[in-house]
């Protein structure tokens, strides 16, 4: 009898795998940013998430040295995630990136699981009044639907809030510390400046 190969990855390989299925995944989801209704030819509708050159060049300027780049020619877009987040690749959380479109003049928020996984489940609690709880659960989407997301989220990481993500058949804790929220309310924060202040935030987080 034949014997049976070794089929094991070494823990390296693995990691590299890992990281390759997620950026493969996480450019299938901006694709499918535009696979969405159909858009409004005739010129009359403004988009809200249009950018003016005054806005782009203050962006690029000022704020992106905060921000690791990433020029994806394939989808014709460049995408900026904050310097300070949390980047190791076992911590398990979500993550927003901001996504510049070159062809259409304008800015997307996008959100990010760090493990690969949708939908996004979210159960949180605010940890000063505990009777004010609930769960968010994200299935992904076009930009519309990312944009709807992040408005839910924001006003939770203002505040001082339990935020639990479900992974593995288990919900674990994220975002404990000030470093994960900070990158989140920045990136929110920057990406309302970038596109003129279209979003109803409560709040306005330090730029830092």
């Amino acid at each position: 009898m034949a014997k049976k190969s070794n089929d094991t990855f070494s823990p390296e390989m693995k990691r590299i795998l890992k990281i390759f299925g997620i950026g493969s995944l996480v450019f299938v989801l901006i694709m499918s940013f535009f696979n969405e209704r159909r858009a409004n030819n005739s010129g009359k509708e403004e988009s809200p998430m249009r950018i003016s050159d005054a806005d782009r060049l203050y962006f690029k300027n000022v704020r992106a040295p905060y921000y690791d780049i990433e020029n994806r020619k394939d989808a014709k877009m460049t995408i900026y995630r904050y310097g300070k987040r949390a980047k190791t690749e076992e911590v398990v959380s979500v993550g927003l990136s901001i996504l510049l479109n070159r062809v259409k003049d304008e800015a997307y928020i996008f959100v990010e699981s760090t493990s690969g996984e949708f939908p996004i489940k979210i159960r949180w609690t605010n940890l000063e009044d505990k009777s004010k709880n609930g769960e968010l659960v994200f299935e992904g989407g076009d930009k519309y639907s990312h944009l709807a997301f992040v408005e839910e989220f924001y006003p939770l990481i203002l505040e001082n809030t339990l935020l639990e993500l479900w992974h593995e058949d288990r919900y674990i804790p994220i975002l404990e510390g000030e470093v994960g929220k900070d990158a989140l309310r920045i990136t929110i924060n920057d990406y309302n400046k970038l596109i003129n202040n279209s979003i109803n935030l409560n709040g306005t987080p330090q730029d830092r």
